[in-house]
């Protein structure tokens, strides 16, 4: 469960700081309110528990009773690329990783109420096919993490601290994941389970505001019931991220940082849940070279032409889900749409970029907890690129469908189609196709 989800759960709920005395929560201590709402539920024999080594003889729920929760994820991946792009020779590839989380949630452990504390380390497995398919927006965003390559890194990629101050705002410090805060998306938020290309993932525009995790101090505020205002500013180095501290690098040194906002509308037009965001970031970061991102696949020996490079950038991006159909007694199953849109100013490679699709949930009878989607998606090139280059602008289209096999084990077959991956014609259409398995143990 990512912080946005925590804090969301938490800002939503109606048991917290104003709650009427004598009516708390059954999941959490009277009086003591938490910004973990409902605890996980680890009962159930192996076919239908949400967690293959389930309760521990019921230790794993007084553990959590008490605010200390354990979860370890394993993603597995074989993905080729059957034609086109790099090269297709030794294009198949297993890759995956194991995430592992711990939370402290200080209501439950009887110290103050309102706090938490989270840790997630993981361990990349194997080696993606990215490199054979040589797209901008790499087909495998998993197989980015924590870095690209070097198969068996093992990082503490995120620890930080949320408070509630009331039951309307919040405060996050600490080494986070800047996507898991901002840019959500119901239908493309989680490449474990949902889409695997970059491209769904999040908007690439703001890779240039933030490296993958990084030293945050944040706020969420909801001043309504529709409105979410978040609010950051994150350090911008990335030699402070993900396989160090970040206190090397945090707010001092080159004083590189973000500034960051976003303002989250809920709606519900026809009874349907939705949402709508935008959001802008401004970056002190100096962009004199084009170095890149890690999770953006650039070109080698790319270069700007004719353009005097500033010791700082923008962009701002737009983003939705909307559900148009939802069962009676399950508001998340149903289909919906979703689409993102992002505009990135000087040296940004991407002068714009928007991606948009369908999924849904329990589309087919006696299958109520499978998903599926399709999207498609247009990364359009700054025309400040040196023309020698011969770059313009990549897109692709993406299939997925995700089966729950038990509800603590997910199989998901997936196909991928780039064109002009790398952003060039001269490049052929790539053809990636794959097999993902993720398990919650």
């Amino acid at each position: 469960m990512t912080i946005r989800i925590i804090i969301a759960t938490f800002l939503i709920a109606s048991t917290a700081f104003g709650q009427e005395a004598g009516s708390p929560p059954a999941t959490q201590p009277a009086g003591m309110p938490s910004l973990i709402q409902h605890l996980p539920d680890y009962s159930g024999d192996l076919a239908h528990r949400k967690y293959l080594t389930g309760d521990w003889g019921g230790a794993r729920t007084q553990l959590a009773e008490k605010g200390v929760l354990f979860e370890l994820d394993v993603t597995q991946i074989l993905q080729g690329n059957a034609h086109g792009g790099k090269d297709t020779n030794n294009a198949f590839r297993y890759s995956g990783s194991a995430d592992y989380y711990i939370k402290l949630d200080t209501a439950r452990m009887g110290l103050w109420p309102g706090g938490l504390f989270a840790f997630h380390g993981e361990t990349k497995i194997g080696d993606n096919v990215n490199p054979k398919v040589g797209s901008l927006m790499a087909p495998n965003f998993q197989g980015l993490l924590p870095v690209p390559g070097e198969p068996g890194t093992t990082t503490l990629s995120e620890f930080y601290f949320a408070q509630a101050l009331s039951e309307q705002f919040v405060l996050i410090m600490g080494k986070l994941d800047g996507t898991s805060l901002a840019d959500a998306n119901a239908f493309t938020g989680n490449q474990r389970t949902q889409f695997m290309n970059v491209a769904f993932k999040a908007n690439p525009v703001l890779f240039y505001g933030t490296p993958y995790t990084t030293m945050v101090a944040g706020a969420v505020w909801r001043p309504t019931k529709w409105l979410d205002v978040i609010t950051a500013v994150t350090d911008n180095d990335q030699d402070g991220a993900a396989t160090m501290t970040g206190f090397n690098t945090a707010f001092h040194g080159r004083d590189w940082y973000t500034a960051t906002q976003e303002y989250d509308f809920t709606w519900k037009p026809f009874g349907k849940t939705g949402h709508q965001r935008l959001g802008w970031f401004w970056t002190s970061r100096d962009f004199a070279e084009l170095s890149g991102d890690g999770r953006i696949q650039f070109p080698r020996g790319l270069s700007l032409a004719d353009i005097e490079t500033s010791p700082d950038t923008w962009g701002i991006y737009y983003n939705f889900d909307q559900y148009l159909f939802t069962e009676a007694d399950d508001p998340e199953q149903g289909i919906g749409v979703f689409g993102r849109f992002g505009y990135g100013g000087e040296p940004n490679i991407f002068e714009q970029f928007y991606s948009f699709g369908v999924s849904g949930k329990g589309s087919i009878p006696a299958r109520d907890r499978d998903t599926w989607g399709i999207g498609y998606y247009h990364a359009n090139i700054s025309d400040k690129i040196d023309p020698a280059f011969g770059l313009s602008s990549e897109q692709g289209v993406e299939a997925y469908y995700n089966i729950e096999i038990t509800p603590w084990c997910h199989i998901s077959p997936d196909l991928q189609v780039i064109v002009d991956p790398g952003g060039s014609s001269r490049n052929d259409v790539a053809m990636v196709y794959g097999l993902r398995m993720q398990m919650t143990f």
